[in-house]
């Protein structure tokens, strides 16, 4: 090989490895690695061999060309492979000769089809290590090749380490999250489990907004996993109201009204710190908007509400109108749907009532027996 050769794919090689560090998929990276090598260098086989935790050993992850090593085939971390290469640190060409004395590590070289072996560590620890065949041409692979080759796999360890650290810590976050969800939610629970009139409201509002959202589908743009999950949170912000109000048995004053009113501002806020529930936290905010912008607390209207957060709208009135109340007795389901259709377009969405009826006509809304 000449040296503008050597220059040429010593860039490539250089330039491939860059690219690397940009990938947080330990698969494809290891996939990727082989495939440069093999390619540039005119390799007529390659393959990578990785530390798997759970298996104590190294596992083949990827291989490409003449090879009869099979994926998944697994060398012990105790074997006399691993030890040698743990104490040379260095990337070589297979010479049997030079195994003299070391036996299972030449047998095993030799059933790798190995012509050259390079070592992957960080820090002090061998994640894995490439198995390269003959070239094509024939050549034996130089020094410089070798430790060209050397420095790529120490670069590609240190980025599978950083991409395993990176999975870790985003397992640990989704936990964390899901963990501060369940939590909202038994706080959610908690809600509407104090108050004898308002226990199992969620179960009832979220079962009816499920079932209207199904008859809009088709004609409306609607994230279900989002509407079933406003549903049950919708008055989580309850929890910052004072229980004198929720269980107030006559009509709110104007000023607790407002105290009550800020119970769609508090619940958006206990939601806020869960990114992923961003677009819940709006459905929640504006799940007492009203159609034609006389709602809270943003006053706005028609479109501008999310969609879910006007389904959520009528089921929540419909649910509490055929319940009772401190301050009343249940209406009647007739009287309820007749409210609801005497305010489309004004306080509900029409369409979100006229997919309501359409529901219940069908049998599908189904007042809970006391």
């Amino acid at each position: 090989m000449t040296n503008e050769q050597f220059y040429n794919y010593h860039k490539t090689l250089l330039e491939a490895s860059k690219g690397m560090v940009l990938i947080t998929d330990t698969r494809k990276l290891l996939y990727l690695i082989v495939y440069v090598v093999k390619k540039h260098m005119k390799l007529k086989s390659a393959c990578v061999f990785h530390y798997n935790e759970d298996a104590k050993g190294f596992i083949l992850r990827c291989r490409r060309g003449e090879s009869n090593a099979q994926k998944g085939y697994r060398i012990d971390g105790a074997h006399p492979l691993v030890a040698w290469l743990k104490d040379k640190r260095i990337g070589f060409s297979y010479n049997k000769n030079d195994f003299t004395g070391l036996a299972d590590v030449g047998n095993e070289l030799e059933r790798l089809g190995c012509a050259a072996c390079i070592p992957s560590f960080n820090k002090e620890k061998l994640i894995g290590f490439l198995i390269l065949g003959s070239k094509i041409s024939g050549d034996s692979y130089t020094k410089e090749e070798l430790e060209l080759l050397l420095t790529i796999a120490n670069e590609v360890a240190i980025v599978i380490e950083n991409a395993k650290n990176l999975l870790e810590l985003q397992r640990l976050r989704s936990k964390e999250k899901e963990n501060y969800f369940q939590t909202i939610l038994a706080l959610a629970r908690t809600v509407d489990e104090k108050d004898s009139y308002t226990r199992g409201h969620l179960d009832e509002v979220t079962k009816y907004g499920i079932i209207v959202a199904e008859e809009l589908l088709g004609s409306k743009d609607i994230n279900m996993e989002d509407l079933k999950i406003g549903l049950l949170l919708h008055d989580i912000g309850k929890i910052g109201v004072p229980d004198a109000l929720l269980h107030k048995n006559s009509t709110l004053t104007s000023e607790e009204f407002e105290i009550m009113k800020q119970h769609t501002e508090i619940g958006a806020r206990i939601i806020e710190p869960i990114k992923k529930l961003k677009k819940v936290g709006k459905i929640i905010r504006h799940h007492q908007e009203k159609y034609d912008g006389t709602g809270y607390p943003d006053r706005i209207k028609g479109e501008d509400i999310p969609i879910e957060a006007r389904i959520i709208a009528v089921v929540d009135a419909y649910h509490a109108m055929i319940s009772d109340r401190p301050y009343r007795k249940a209406m009647s389901e007739e009287i309820a749907l007749n409210e609801l259709k005497s305010n489309m377009g004004t306080q509900f969405d029409p369409q979100v009532v006229e997919a309501f009826i359409r529901a219940h006509e069908k049998g599908k809304i189904i007042k809970p027996k006391k």
